[in-house]
């Protein structure tokens, strides 16, 4: 059997998420079909390196799927991007050794997240969410400060339940970064892992400090875990991409 990797870059727009669901459009039910109908045969993927939400993108997504079909590697890539909807590229396909896993052998994860922050909308800027009020820059960035690091990020997870396999909420992020240019804000978070929804979460109280409705002080008790109920609203999806994944 070889072990395939496929880097994918998507727009999420269309798509109910990367996991595949019933009676839903996700990129993992449109790969899968892709792949099938390619090699001829019924091929599932093993794993991705995020399973991303719906409405989120991806530039950089990692999946691996196992085949003893002999195609070359080339054609492989030529073939999916044949068959895949327009909102879906493969980017590079690469051979791996037999034990690689897209998902547990991932040592850090890349997001992005981009905010039009102008009065008026601009049709012309992407993968980006239009925010009209003024924020404050120079205080979200004293924030991210206040983020970064190993920290139990429980108070900025989404659960699903008691089944919802992410029990240890403890992560590290190694970067938090904010690029201005003009009316475009972008935000960059690397991290060890993250917890389900945690860019989201994070990004909403990030925004609502940039808009004076919570403090410095109160961002600390919520990362802290003593009043969860000060964290702003979860950020919409649209603004966020998953960038990069390291090995």
């Amino acid at each position: 059997m070889r072990n395939i990797r496929l880097i994918l870059e998507y727009n999420g727009s269309s798509f109910f998420g990367f996991q595949k669901q019933p009676q839903a459009p996700t990129i993992q039910e449109a790969l899968e079909s892709a792949l099938s109908r390619l090699l001829n045969q019924k091929t599932k993927i093993q794993a991705a390196s995020g399973r991303t939400d719906t409405g989120v993108h991806a530039s950089y997504q990692v999946v691996n799927f196992k085949t003893a079909h002999g195609m070359p590697l080339l054609q492989i890539q030529k073939g999916l991007n044949a068959l895949l909807p327009a909102p879906i590229a493969v980017k590079k396909v690469t051979a791996m050794p037999a034990d690689f896993h897209a998902r547990y052998h991932a040592r850090s994860k890349v997001y992005e997240y981009r905010i039009w922050n102008s009065p008026v909308r601009s049709p012309l800027i992407e993968r980006a969410v239009h925010i009209p009020g003024k924020l404050d820059t120079g205080k979200m960035k004293k924030g991210m400060l206040i983020l970064k690091g190993r920290h139990d990020f429980r108070s900025f997870a989404s659960s699903r339940g008691p089944s919802y396999p992410d029990t240890d909420t403890v992560r590290t992020i190694s970067r938090f970064q904010l690029m201005k240019k003009g009316n475009l804000l972008t935000f960059t978070v690397e991290a060890n892992g993250f917890l389900y929804h945690m860019v989201r979460n994070l990004m909403g109280s990030l925004i609502e400090l940039g808009k004076g409705k919570i403090t410095l002080n109160e961002l600390r008790k919520i990362l802290e875990g003593k009043d969860r109920r000060l964290a702003g609203s979860m950020a919409p999806a649209g603004g966020l991409t998953l960038i990069r994944v390291s090995y």
